[in-house]
């Protein structure tokens, strides 16, 4: 049954932008209210799933997962119904894909930096500058060789990989001042990811700590002074508020989020051959759409970030190469073991096969 996942490419979904196109609202953020499941089953066939993620309702991350159960009880003729979970009601992200693979959450939405303490060799996703470009990201996923042993990662974990979905160039906020020269670090106390190469990529730059707390605990810990930066992607940090305890935005994309759709192995092979095909179809296109509205609203999210009193600067190529080649040294060499499955030959390869396709 797995093998759909392999042979059904990407679906038109024209259509569907035609119909969307031009309708990109930034409505004011709010926390989300707890969804209940819905009391729908008409059908002996009908499959109820709990899809959850970490994300608040106006985060476009959430209006995509939206999308994706709508699809797909559309496409599997109502056999398929998706309720979805915002704002870690089923658990922040490493709390989903444990609860996936013990068949307590049917899909979870997750990071990658969650997703490595349960499958380490995909630590490389999070490489600082790994990823340079969304053309570059595109290349990579059409390389065979590199998702192919994406894949076999997860399946040897007891995890279908529905889709990749974009997340975007992570940027840093502070209350401290503007990053423009990693001498602006000193002072800096960063909330990261729970990923051993955020911490230590940030732990390589002199004057820098780190911390760790789960997301949905992060604006109270600025608001506290318990951190006073952290780093995310745009439409987190406009969706969940954070230009209301934060000073400044640099725009460093220094890591690039990458968030798998995952789902107990088990439970997908349950599913019919209809309804794997219709899930996985949905996903895809759900994932196509959210990609076009992330990098739309982005121009959007950085004029009300500016209005909201946020000083926001760009870092020079100057900062860019200087952190690159830093990390490289200090950073890439400490995980190819790691990335390799134990042959540090093999994972430094890999990188390199990234790299050229830049």
């Amino acid at each position: 049954m797995r093998s759909l996942l392999r042979s059904i490419g990407l679906l038109a979904v024209l259509c569907i932008f035609s119909m969307l196109a031009g309708c990109i609202e930034l409505t004011e953020p709010t926390i989300a209210e707890e969804s209940g499941p819905s009391n729908e089953s008409n059908s002996e066939s009908e499959v109820t799933l709990r899809l959850g993620h970490v994300f608040a309702e106006d985060d476009p991350i959430h209006k995509s997962t939206v999308m994706l159960a709508d699809l797909a009880k559309e496409y599997s003729d109502g056999e398929l119904q998706i309720d979805v979970y915002s704002n870690s009601q089923l658990g922040e992200e490493r709390e989903l894909v444990e609860g996936v693979q013990m068949g307590m959450v049917d899909i979870g939405l997750s990071a990658n930096a969650a997703v490595t303490n349960f499958i380490p060799s995909l630590v490389y996703w999070d490489f600082p500058y790994i990823v340079d470009s969304i053309e570059h990201m595109e290349r990579i996923e059409d390389d065979e060789s590199i998702m192919g042993s994406l894949q076999a990662d997860f399946e040897d974990n007891n995890l279908v990989n529905l889709g990749i979905q974009y997340g975007g160039f992570r940027q840093i906020t502070n209350s401290v001042r503007p990053i423009e020269t990693l001498v602006d670090f000193k002072g800096i106390n960063i909330r990261l990811l729970e990923s051993e190469v955020m911490i230590s990529t940030f732990e390589n730059i002199p004057g820098t700590r780190t911390s760790n707390m789960a997301f949905s605990e992060l604006y109270s810990g600025l608001q506290q002074g318990v951190v006073n930066a952290q780093e995310n992607p745009l439409n987190s940090i406009y969706s969940m508020k954070f230009f209301e305890v934060q000073d400044y935005l640099s725009l460093t994309n220094h890591f690039f989020t990458t968030r798998y759709y995952l789902m107990n192995a088990d439970r997908f092979d349950q599913l019919s051959d209809k309804q794997q095909e219709a899930l996985v179809r949905a996903t895809e296109e759900s994932m196509e759409y959210h990609k076009e509205q992330l990098f739309a609203e982005e121009s959007q999210i950085l004029e009300i970030l500016e209005e909201q009193g946020m000083e926001i600067n760009e870092v020079s190529d100057e900062f860019v190469n200087e952190f690159r080649e830093q990390m490289k040294e200090a950073v890439y060499p400490r995980f190819y073991n790691v990335v390799g499955n134990g042959d540090e030959a093999e994972g430094e390869e890999l990188i390199e096969k990234i790299e050229e396709l830049r």
